[in-house]
Parts: structure tokens; C-alpha cells; sequence
């Protein structure tokens, strides 16, 4: 009872600093292949970690600039790392409540990206609050409960497969 009642408090928190009311409307075709510099908010989950390489390697195969959010402890997990930069966390940049800190939010808003990516398939705020402090253009993630003013692209999440769930995402980014 106690969880619910923190996590009822974080969504409200959340909702009145990171909810974003104004989405410009814009024209989808050609926005991926025109930006440059790509934020992927890397899953908290161990498979899904493993598995949403293939997404971020194709941006990697045309030359884009690539950034990671991650803990600072997988980013030795990273194969080919000197093709990333990192943007790192630890338990210091969480609040009570599991909101980004204020420190990691002064330090998130000094960086600018033509798009954010999150990877995660759950529903966190900790990360959907990152993918909203951080600048840019268009935001892109899974669809889950109550992410849709969130982010200005949804793709529909495969609940059992997480390597179908990528791969659906790639398909669906390579149309752009």
C-alpha cells in the first residue's frame, strides 16, 4: 500500500514537470534519415538490453552520432564502445520516488538530440521522464499505458518476444 501510494505521488510529480502539452505537428517521412545525433535510452531489463543492439547498430552501419543513457556499470557491457558516447547514472541520480535527480536533470538538459530513442518495454518514468527532459525533435518509444503525450512516435510492443519487439522497431524506423 505504501509503494502505491509513492508511486501515485511520482506520477503526479511527474505529470505537472515532464508532461510535454505542446507537440508541434510535424511530417514523419524522411526525419530519421535527415537527423544526425540519436539518445538511446537503454532498457532496464537484462534480455531486452541484449536484444536492442540490432536497433542500435543500424544507426551506427550509416554513420550517425550515437549516444547512450545507461548505468555507469554496463557500460563495460558495451561491445564496440569506442562507436558510443556514454551518458551515465547511479543510485545518487534517482529521487525518493524514482525520478530523475536534480543534478542529473541539470546535467540531461545541457544535451541536444535530433532523436531520443527509449528502448524500455515496461513502463518507467524514471526513463520517460529522461526522454523528456533531454532537447529534441522527436521522441520514439513503446506503447504502454500512458506514454502517448509523452512521445511523438509509438510503436506497439510484442509482450512475450523482446527480439520481435526490436526488430518491429527497426522495420518500422527503416521506412523513415
Amino acid at each position: 500500500m505504501l509503494d502505491e501510494a509513492k508511486n501515485n505521488i511520482a506520477k503526479l510529480i511527474f505529470n505537472k514537470k515532464f508532461l510535454r502539452s505542446e507537440y508541434n505537428s510535424q511530417l514523419f517521412n524522411k526525419f530519421l534519415t535527415e537527423s544526425d545525433s540519436y539518445l538511446f535510452i537503454m532498457p532496464n531489463n537484462d534480455s531486452d538490453f541484449k536484444n536492442s543492439f540490432d536497433v542500435i547498430r543500424y544507426f551506427i552501419i550509416y554513420k550517425k552520432k550515437v549516444s547512450l543513457f545507461l548505468p555507469e556499470f554496463k557500460i563495460n557491457l558495451i561491445p564496440d564502445g569506442r562507436k558510443y558516447s556514454f551518458i551515465g547514472f547511479g543510485l545518487d541520480d534517482f529521487t525518493k520516488l524514482n525520478l530523475p535527480s536534480k543534478s542529473l536533470i541539470q546535467r540531461l538538459k545541457e544535451y541536444s538530440f535530433d532523436v531520443v530513442v527509449d528502448l524500455n518495454r515496461s513502463e518507467n518514468l524514471f526513463f520517460i521522464a529522461v526522454a523528456n527532459i533531454v532537447k529534441a525533435k522527436n521522441r520514439i518509444g513503446f506503447k504502454r499505458a500512458k506514454t502517448d503525450p509523452h512521445y511523438n512516435f509509438l510503436m506497439v510492443d510484442d509482450k512475450i518476444n523482446s527480439e520481435k519487439s526490436y526488430r518491429n522497431l527497426l522495420n518500422s524506423l527503416k521506412m523513415f
